[in-house]
């Protein structure tokens, strides 16, 4: 009996199953500026280098990606990307040549895309296909520095034009189970987006040091609450980011709600997982990069909470 307790004791455990760990954070990244195609030691270029290498070297890193990108919106319905292999759209105008010369030959995942489509169905959208569009700069921009190699196949969606916000929200939470099957959901836009405010700071010489304006503070401050206080119900949750539309300085923060609506996407993605807070920088008073990640790397995350 000793002998067959001692076998017990040394033997090495039971292989573990691969899919335990499956589940992989949503990501709300601020996905930059064409200028940082060559720019490549500015903040968010070094933080999307160190956080792609801290995602690819997790003990569970993920099969596949679902980006919403702040620069596809469409009308009335949908849209997935379903080829399995992507071009470039270079939907900017009067930059050098070498901004055009980017190449990012991410493949696609026509799979995973027909899940998505399948669950967006039955949340009740209208959804719709899409073979031919190119990844935008809201997607490329901040992968050729997350995923330089194209470690993972891409599929992007769009965001429905919709006077609703609340759309924004359920749209995540209907991408929800995706993520128990090791894909990571990205949500590509900014804190702050007033382009009016902000053109006049890159003609005139704006800088990090600049003083945060107060507009911009507040409306950082509220988001970040957002995502880092969990509260005890989903619908808590729910309503503190779409009371975000409501604040004062939301109007200036966002004339338009193009670039808001994929941190909102990745909430409703999160669920009831932790948020943190996993780069932050300013520039010129009124331009934030917030990033946030949503869950825990390489384990489950159901029922963690950050204690504030």
């Amino acid at each position: 009996m000793q002998a067959l307790i001692n076998t017990w004791i040394s033997a090495p455990p039971p292989p573990q199953n691969p899919s335990v760990n499956m589940k992989q954070p949503a990501y709300f990244l601020a996905h930059g500026s064409p200028f940082w195609i060559p720019n490549k030691t500015a903040s968010g270029p070094t933080f999307l280098k160190k956080l792609g290498k801290e995602i690819l070297s997790s003990p569970s890193p993920p099969k596949s990606m679902l980006i919403i990108s702040a620069h596809w919106e469409t009308n009335n319905d949908v849209k997935v990307t379903t080829a399995a292999t992507h071009k470039l759209l270079y939907d900017y105008y009067g930059f050098p040549k070498n901004f055009y010369d980017v190449k990012y030959p991410a493949k696609g995942d026509p799979t995973m895309a027909q899940e998505t489509i399948s669950l967006l169905k039955k949340a009740g959208f209208k959804v719709d296909e899409e073979r031919e569009r190119g990844l935008d700069h809201g997607v490329f921009t901040p992968l050729i520095y997350l995923f330089p190699n194209q470690e993972l196949p891409i599929v992007q969606l769009s965001l429905p034009i919709t006077n609703k916000t609340e759309d924004y929200y359920r749209l995540g939470a209907a991408l929800r189970p995706l993520r128990d099957q090791g894909v990571m959901i990205v949500g590509s836009g900014f804190i702050l987006h007033n382009l009016r405010l902000l053109m006049p700071k890159f003609q005139n010489g704006g800088s990090e040091t600049d003083p945060i304006l107060p507009w911009a503070d507040e409306f950082v401050k509220a988001s970040e609450k957002v995502a880092l206080d969990v509260p005890a119900s989903e619908e808590g949750r729910k309503e503190g980011v779409l009371g975000l539309f409501k604040l004062n300085s939301y109007s200036t923060a966002h004339p338009s709600p193009e670039h808001f609506a994929p941190f909102v996407v990745a909430v409703g993605a999160a669920g009831g997982d932790a948020g943190h807070l996993i780069h932050s920088h300013w520039w010129g008073g009124l331009e934030s990069e917030d990033s946030f990640r949503f869950g825990e790397l390489g384990e489950k995350t159901e029922g963690v909470r950050n204690e504030l």
